[in-house]
């Protein structure tokens, strides 16, 4: 059963404890607060785009490079979106509107 909002599991660690062993996760490292959900019918982790931007923007401050909306954007476009792992890419939900 999903947790609710309430609870301190990334959602990451509620898909490891549902599905365990069952499915071959994609993970893309550094975006576990990302995650959205999961496709059940191809076990594909979903992500979301401005959350991936906004991780970009955070870890940027962090490193002293503090990238801009459009600077993490065009990381987010160039370093990730186009990235392909076979059957097991990640899904990349654009939700920004």
């Amino acid at each position: 059963m999903p947790k609710t909002e309430e609870s301190s599991e990334s959602i990451l660690d509620q898909i490891i404890e549902i599905y365990g062993d069952e499915i071959d996760l994609y993970i893309l490292d550094g975006f576990d607060k990302s995650i959205i959900g999961i496709d059940e019918n191809s076990g594909r982790i979903i992500y979301s785009t401005s959350k991936i931007i906004n991780e970009i923007i955070e870890e940027s401050k962090n490193s002293g490079d503090k990238l801009t909306y459009n600077e993490a954007f065009e990381h987010f476009a160039y370093n990730i979106q186009g990235g392909s792992c076979g059957d097991k890419t990640p899904i990349i939900c654009y939700d920004i509107f």
